[in-house]
């Protein structure tokens, strides 16, 4: 029996590996995660020590930051697979920036503080996860690059 769980396990990541758009949908979706993770992360972290008044300032540039980390990490991992790789990336940034704020939104609003995101201020967000998603992306191309000639 365990012979044939240890065998399906290795078939199945074979068949994930040879099918490439489950295998990039799955980077991406990973890269996505790793943003919105960090962006929760730091925040309820800045909460312990900061008040919220405080905290709200730097959410956008916490979101900025996990978005260049999501734009850098789907360009790592998937650089010979994307062909429209700002677009992609840009596309990370945005889902990142909503994924963030509405999951933020709904554990502020259950913790009972007040609301977190104006309109103008999701519209920030959201912009800022775009640019440096692009940032972050466009630095993941730039070390490549670099890592390639280092090989020659």
């Amino acid at each position: 029996m365990a012979d044939f769980l240890i065998t399906y396990i290795i078939n199945a990541k074979d068949y994930f590996k040879k099918n490439s758009f489950i295998h990039l949908l799955s980077n991406f979706a990973y890269s996505i995660l790793l943003g919105v993770t960090g962006t929760i992360l730091l925040t309820m972290f800045l909460l312990t020590l900061l008040p919220l008044f405080y905290v709200k300032g730097f959410i956008p540039w916490i979101i900025a930051f996990n978005a260049a980390v999501t734009g850098y990490s789907l360009l790592i991992r998937n650089m010979d697979r994307l062909e429209f790789r700002r677009i992609s990336s840009m596309g990370a940034g945005l889902l990142n920036g909503i994924i963030s704020c509405v999951i933020l939104t709904i554990i502020f609003f259950y913790l009972g503080y007040e609301d977190l995101f104006g309109r103008w201020s999701l519209i920030f967000c959201l912009t800022v996860g775009i640019v440096c998603s692009e940032l972050g992306a466009m630095l993941a191309i730039k070390y490549l690059r670099l890592r390639e000639q280092d090989q020659k």
